[in-house]
Formats: C-alpha cells, structure tokens, sequence
C-alpha cells in the first residue's frame, strides 16, 4: 500500500511568529538540533519505505528546492507552488494531479513519530474520505461551563483533551464536496472549512497517535521542543 500513497508536505507558509529566523529562511528549514524539520521529516519517510513526495511550495521555495535536490534519487519528489498568498486547501488543490486516490498531508514544520502503515490501514478500513491524527493534552487548568444566568452546569479538573497534528490522509473524493471558493479560503480557513463539511457528512475519522509530536510557532516553543525531543529519545534509548 506505501507505494501507492503520495505524501503531500506544505512547505509554503510564512511563519512570521518565528521572527527574524525566517526573514531568510522558509520555516521548514529553521535550524532544529543541528539539522531542520524537514530533513527529519523527508528522511523517516524514507525509512519507512514511502518514496513518492509532493513538496507544496511558496514563501522561498527555491531554498526548499534547494534543501532537497539530494534525496532525489532516494525519493521521486515533485513541486506544486501555488504562491505565497495561498491557504492549506489551495495548495493542496493546486498539487491534485500529482496523486492517486488519496494523500497524506503533513506540515512541513512538524515532526511525529508515527506508524504511517498503521495510519493507512486504519483509513482504508474506516472508508471515511478522511482520517484526522490527533494527540491527547492535558489541559492544565479546570474548566467550567455555566448558563446565561451564570449558574454552574460542569466542572472538570484539567481534562485531557484531542488536538490534531497536522497530519491527515485525504481521499481525492473529498475535494469535490467544497466550491472554488472554499479552496481559496486564506491560510487554514480553507482546509478548516473542508474537515466542517466532512462531519456533516460523517465522514471524517480520528486516528490516535500517542508517541512523540513536534512543531513550533515562536522561538521560544523551538527551545522547548528542543528539551522534549531530546528527553523523548534518551528515554528510548534506556529502555524506559
């Protein structure tokens, strides 16, 4: 089945929040314990046997390009830049023709370590247009709810709750549910839109991934991501 799936990865944003880091640099190549998300990303797909990529480009694609002239040969990666002003869903759009009947989407500046034969599998055997992969948080407050007459009606302690990951597997059916002007939706008010219109039609499915997570916004969560990926693989490596 990996070699029929195509692995979409965005690499075209902005990422402003990082401040001056990426006024030169796209943020799939800031720095990151010596190497870049990217790198990471590009090099556990292809120990993982999945060769066929999609890079969607934009903000400084030539230095993605760049970035990854070595891996071809190891990989067949293809380019798609559908600008620097494009949403998630339009460049996922603009990249359609590059792949069969489904892709895996992944954000170019985040890592997980996750079974993506085992994400595959579970997709192909739910039948859903598409499979979300979520993590569990812990919020690390309590919240309450309380109605217009500011009477209490739930308390929880720090509930533990599911984000998505920015990873998904797409059919190419589902991109028929929206309009043209849904894909060009700004930003991620596109893809957002899209994973909207799935609920209603019960086809959109969640698929748990409880290892390790990486992506960062500000240069300060760059640090800490730092601290957390490499306590991740100390303690894998004692056994614990």
């Amino acid at each position: 089945m990996r070699e029929s799936l195509t692995i979409a990865i965005l690499c075209g944003g902005r990422g402003r929040r990082m401040g001056a880091l990426t006024d030169e640099l796209p943020k799939p190549l800031v720095p990151f314990r010596g190497e870049t998300i990217l790198d990471m990303k590009i090099q556990d797909l292809l120990r993982r046997g999945f060769r066929k990529l999609v890079l969607c480009i934009g903000y400084k694609g030539e230095l993605i390009r760049e970035a990854v002239a070595r891996y071809q040969g190891e990989a067949d990666i293809q380019f798609s830049d559908a600008g620097e002003q494009a949403g998630i869903l339009w460049r996922l759009w603009h990249a359609r023709q590059l792949w069969g009947d489904r892709v895996l989407m992944t954000y170019g500046d985040t890592f997980a370590d996750l079974d993506l034969d085992a994400l595959l599998a579970f997709h192909l055997s739910r039948g859903q247009k598409a499979t979300l992969v979520s993590a569990p948080i812990q919020n690390p407050f309590g919240l309450l709810e309380f109605d217009a007459s500011n009477l209490v009606t739930s308390f929880r302690e720090k509930p533990v709750l599911n984000y998505y990951i920015g990873q998904a597997i797409i059919d190419r059916s589902a991109f028929s549910l929206v309009s043209d002007e849904v894909t060009r939706l700004p930003d991620g008010q596109g893809i957002v839109t899209l994973f909207k219109i799935l609920i209603a039609f019960d086809a959109l499915a969640a698929y748990s991934h409880g290892g390790l997570e990486i992506t960062f916004n500000t240069q300060k969560e760059r640090a800490d991501m730092e601290q957390k990926f490499s306590g991740f693989y100390t303690a894998r490596e004692d056994g614990r």
